[in-house]
């Protein structure tokens, strides 16, 4: 649920793909990436779906949001003072107490403002296993925390979302960009060009409007007729057809 959305909004932030991921593992963990999720162990001490809970805080109607002791949203939020801390967030925002987006704001001011630390580890982290523990020792701290095997578990959800996206956007270095550019541009740099346009070309090669560039094997004047036109070579053919009206 949302995981495209979490992961396109950490992304934006500067997290490194690790990062994203070991956060979003831990997240997962805590609420399956469902932003209005009630702590399942208090929807029947409480009478509450995840619906009608968040429906009741946002009307008015429950005013215990803040020291009920339950669990609520991404990150289950549940100490009294981050409670309250998400709940005036939401307000201010005019926005519901589960909607994604203002969670996900909370959820960075939270890191920025209080978690520097795990931010540092999310921004450089270079595996899942690191950025997940980052969060789950020093953000979540749930009391299973220090086990193995809620280590080794929030590090394998984190590694389903790093196998999801991570690997769906290697990022081309400059120089291969340019290689790229480079041969993409090389197959238009000739004289292939539709009929549609043999009037208009003639006239232009007629009138010194197009000079072209080299020659192809044939000998011929190679006009380059489909590559790119920059602004310098607009201005080169708008100024001679300004010296030919004259």
């Amino acid at each position: 649920m949302y995981a495209v959305e979490i992961w396109g909004y950490f992304q934006a932030k500067g997290l490194t793909v690790y990062g994203i991921a070991g956060l979003m593992g831990n997240l997962y963990a805590e609420s399956g990436l469902n932003p209005r999720n009630l702590q399942n162990t208090y929807e029947k001490s409480l009478h509450f779906t995840d619906a009608s809970y968040t429906a009741a805080v946002d009307n008015g109607t429950y005013t215990n949001f803040v020291y009920d002791k339950a669990g609520y949203g991404l990150a289950q939020w549940t100490y009294w003072s981050r409670k309250q801390a998400l709940l005036a967030f939401a307000k201010a925002a005019g926005k519901s107490i589960g909607d994604l987006y203002m969670q996900l704001d909370f959820l960075w001011k939270e890191l920025t403002e209080s978690y520097p630390g795990v931010l540092a580890v999310l921004r450089s982290a270079t595996s899942v296993l690191e950025a997940s523990n980052a969060v789950l020792l020093n953000f979540e701290k749930p009391a299973s925390k220090d086990t193995v095997e809620t280590q080794t578990r929030r590090a394998g959800y984190g590694q389903m979302y790093y196998d999801q996206f991570a690997t769906q956007q290697e990022e081309l270095s400059l120089v291969e960009f340019k290689e790229l550019y480079q041969a993409m541009r090389s197959e238009l740099q000739d004289n292939d060009a539709g009929e549609w346009s043999a009037e208009a070309r003639q006239w232009a090669v007629g009138h010194g409007l197009v000079a072209g560039s080299g020659t192809e094997i044939n000998g011929q004047p190679n006009y380059m007729w489909q590559d790119l036109l920059t602004r310098e070579q607009l201005v080169t053919m708008l100024y001679r057809f300004a010296e030919m009206m004259r």
